[in-house]
């Protein structure tokens, strides 16, 4: 459905108030209009927040499909298209939003860490990394998160993941914390 960017402001703005320091989007929630929307409704208030934005997934506008494209080139063309939807220089926190099965971890880590150098991005992170391919991105970037599915529900990261993150010094961002809605009594 549509949204009301008068509304959206007016949430945002009251949830800065309340003491919600972090916003955490992607480019590909609503094909580009999340980013456009929380960028405008954070306005000069941006610098009051931690802001979090991914890349790594492309969408065909036409047919409204997604995939994961995480070759260099790619990584830099959605970041730079992620900062001008937001309206901001830079992300306080830039993350590969999934694993790309056919591109190197490295070649993805390149690009990361160049916008980290760049000041694009003060901290890099992932999403959805195995044991595995967290001590591989470890390898090309100073990763501080890794985000992933985690909920009452589904824990099978902490038994997999959780033990190599904390080994590495890399935090775990949790995303569905309330099972999707299952936690939240909305579903039976």
């Amino acid at each position: 459905g549509g949204t009301d960017d008068a509304e959206v402001t007016r949430a945002v703005h009251r949830a800065i108030d309340l003491g919600v320091t972090l916003y955490d989007t992607a480019p590909n929630y609503g094909f580009g209009g999340s980013e456009i929307v929380l960028g405008k409704a954070l306005g000069a208030r941006r610098k009051d927040i931690f802001l979090v934005s991914k890349t790594c997934i492309t969408w065909d506008p036409v047919t409204h499909t997604s995939k994961f494209d995480g070759r260099y080139s790619a990584v830099k063309r959605l970041n730079e298209e992620s900062l001008k939807r937001l309206g901001t220089d830079h992300l306080d926190l830039l993350l590969i939003h999934w694993p790309d099965p056919e591109t190197p971890i490295a070649e993805t880590m390149r690009a990361l860490e160049e916008l980290r150098q760049e000041g694009k991005a003060l901290n890099v992170g992932v999403s959805n990394y195995t044991s595995y391919e967290l001590r591989e991105a470890r390898k090309g970037a100073p990763i501080t998160a890794n985000q992933v599915g985690y909920n009452l529900f589904d824990r099978r990261w902490e038994r997999h993941m959780f033990p190599t993150a904390q080994e590495l010094g890399i935090g775990i961002m949790a995303y569905g914390p309330m099972a999707h809605g299952m936690l939240t009594g909305t579903m039976t």
